[in-house]
C-alpha cells in the first residue's frame, strides 16, 4: 500500500472515530431529552385528569344531588 493511501485510510479512521463518538453523545442527549418530555408528559396528564375528575365531581353534585 502507498503512502497516499495509508494516510486517506488513517484519516479516514479518525473521521469514523469522530462521528462514532458523535453519535454516541447524540444517543445520551436523545436519552435525557425523552426522559424530561416523558416526565414533563406524565405531569401535565396528571393535572389533566384531575381537572377532569373536579370537573366531574363538580357536575355530580349539581345534577345528580341537586347542590346548586
Amino acid at each position: 500500500m502507498n503512502d497516499t493511501k495509508a494516510r486517506q485510510y488513517a484519516h479516514l479512521s479518525q473521521q469514523l472515530k469522530a462521528l462514532q463518538a458523535n453519535l454516541a453523545q447524540t444517543s445520551r442527549q436523545m436519552e435525557t431529552m425523552s426522559r424530561q418530555c416523558n416526565e414533563h408528559l406524565v405531569g401535565q396528564l396528571g393535572k389533566v385528569h384531575a381537572a377532569w375528575f373536579i370537573g366531574g365531581n363538580r357536575c355530580f353534585e349539581e345534577e345528580m344531588l341537586g347542590k346548586r
